[in-house]
């Protein structure tokens, strides 16, 4: 079972990889859905012929991996506070953050829930409700999602095989 500051390790149990994005939505009622597959490892499907007999070595080797149409899940935020997403590309690790999970990840130190802190005006009155605020990763092959919420998520399998 999926959980935001488990392991998670049955992500991994067809690919070494992440999973993949397949969408993202924010609705007026301030929800916002997250979509994700599981990877899956296949047979990179290259027409022998096309190719030398070198690079065909070279890629006999090699598998390609996508989304796992048959692993998906809804991650559902109702009313967060504040969602960025960032190309993973571009974010690189800060020591100064504490973090715990794989992929589905619960921040209790970040450089997010720093600026919020401090930049964002806050107009929750209720203490209780600032200290169950938190900010969850999701990390997927391509992008980061970081979202602050005082509420934990929703996830739930959709698709095929459930």
């Amino acid at each position: 079972m999926l959980e935001f500051g488990g392991e998670n390790l049955e992500i991994n149990e067809k690919s070494r990889l992440a999973p993949f994005l397949l969408s993202l939505s924010d609705d007026q009622d301030l929800t916002l859905r997250v979509v994700i597959a599981f990877p899956k490892d296949g047979k990179a499907g290259l027409d022998p012929g096309s190719i030398n007999e070198k690079v065909k070595d070279l890629l006999d080797k090699c598998v390609s991996v996508g989304a796992d149409m048959d692993q998906v899940y809804e991650i559902v935020f109702e009313n967060y506070i504040l969602y960025q997403m960032r190309n993973e590309s571009y974010t690189s690790w800060d020591e100064h953050e504490v973090r715990k999970g794989r992929y589905l990840i619960v921040f209790e130190r970040s450089r997010l829930l720093d600026y919020y802190e401090d930049a964002i005006f806050d107009f929750d009155s209720e203490e209780t409700r600032k200290t169950q605020r938190k900010h969850y990763g999701i990390y997927t092959e391509n992008h980061i999602l970081d979202i602050i919420s005082n509420e934990p998520p929703k996830i739930r399998r959709i698709g095929a095989d459930k």
